[in-house]
């Protein structure tokens, strides 16, 4: 296959974790090596405000809908792939704004055309330089990434992540001193929530790097972040043919997704248990005894959740999963199978 007009790059992390410096940084090695870069940063596109969580997934559609509509006009004369006219886009722009209003999704393709046009960065007919699409976003879930990581294989065009890893408390600490501060607490919930790009369990993740953001950014990443780039560029994805299997693979990803943020879920809530009971003087042999007990009731539970998760995107497929739902119901469900062990344990500590 012939490389690549274009890549999609994911930038994934904690707030102050260092993407948008990376970012920058990475913008200047491109464009020294004749690339041209389009940065689109979420925070931009999407202003800070007291988002209900449906109209913040609906502000992510639409940015993901301004970039594959860039995407059509850049690349409609070099690809053979049927994609929507640009009527039939705005159509769509308008029909799936649900709980949004028209003049915020328009807002939002506002804000995308100044972006690219503030970068000089035409959509018009592509050159001899292939373009690097940097998305600086969190990205915590890797659901997120699958949908660009599926525009790119719509487009023919390549795709590569990086995870800028680093401490919690060290994101913590940037963030206090940031003049538009992250509340602690979404950040510490990103945290909890945070998929790092995993390729055993992805094979699509295989393009990913990760680096360590602690220390800042060094040449050295930025050298490895180019050798990325230049094999995402080199190796194209192909286009889906049969779309039945791409819609069961969705289907699995999505499941996964669930199934290991669920897990994370459970195993805070034992976490959390344990550590009552030991403020409670429980003694070792107590203590062992409810974490095998806890522990065996997790599995069991995430062996139920994981046939109902499967089934509920196997009968409902255009029914999207709604995460945070589903993570308040694992845990109120969770607690609530779990009461009984913790109140047989309290009775045997009292009575010990």
């Amino acid at each position: 296959m012939s490389p690549a007009a274009a890549c999609l790059c994911v930038l994934c992390g904690l707030p102050a974790a260092g993407k948008s410096c990376l970012a920058g940084e990475l913008r200047g090695r491109a464009q020294t090596r004749g690339w041209r870069t389009l940065l689109v940063t979420y925070d931009e596109l999407i202003p800070a405000r007291d988002w209900q969580e449906s109209e913040w997934k609906q502000h992510r559609k639409t940015v993901l809908m301004c970039l594959e509509r860039f995407l059509h006009q850049s690349l409609s004369d070099q690809t053979q792939i049927k994609t929507l006219s640009d009527q039939t886009q705005i159509k769509t722009l308008s029909d799936q704004t649900q709980t949004q209003s028209l003049s915020e999704a328009d807002g939002v393709w506002m804000r995308f055309e100044q972006m690219r046009q503030q970068q000089s960065v035409s959509h018009t007919h592509m050159s001899s330089q292939p373009l690097v699409v940097l998305l600086d976003d969190n990205f915590y879930y890797q659901s997120m990434r699958y949908q660009v990581q599926q525009l790119a294989r719509k487009y023919a065009v390549g795709f590569c992540q990086v995870f800028l890893r680093c401490p919690l408390q060290v994101c913590l600490q940037r963030n206090r001193r940031r003049s538009q501060r992250v509340p602690d607490e979404v950040l510490l919930q990103m945290c909890e929530r945070m998929e790092p790009p995993n390729e055993i369990r992805n094979p699509w993740e295989r393009q990913s790097l990760t680096l360590d953001g602690a220390d800042g950014i060094t040449d050295g990443h930025l050298q490895k972040l180019m050798v990325l780039l230049a094999s995402a560029l080199e190796n194209p994805l192909s286009p889906v043919q049969d779309e039945s299997q791409q819609k069961e693979a969705d289907r699995q990803i999505c499941a996964s997704s669930a199934l290991h943020q669920a897990d994370q879920t459970c195993r805070r809530l034992v976490s959390q248990a344990l550590a009552s009971a030991r403020e409670g003087q429980a003694s070792p042999d107590v203590l062992k005894a409810l974490a095998k007990e806890l522990n065996e009731l997790k599995a069991a539970f995430l062996q139920e959740l994981r046939k109902d998760v499967l089934h509920r995107v196997s009968v409902f497929p255009e029914e999207p999963l709604d995460m945070e739902k589903l993570l308040m119901d694992v845990s109120a469900a969770f607690q609530r199978r779990s009461r009984q062990i913790l109140s047989k344990h309290r009775r045997n500590v009292t009575d010990g």
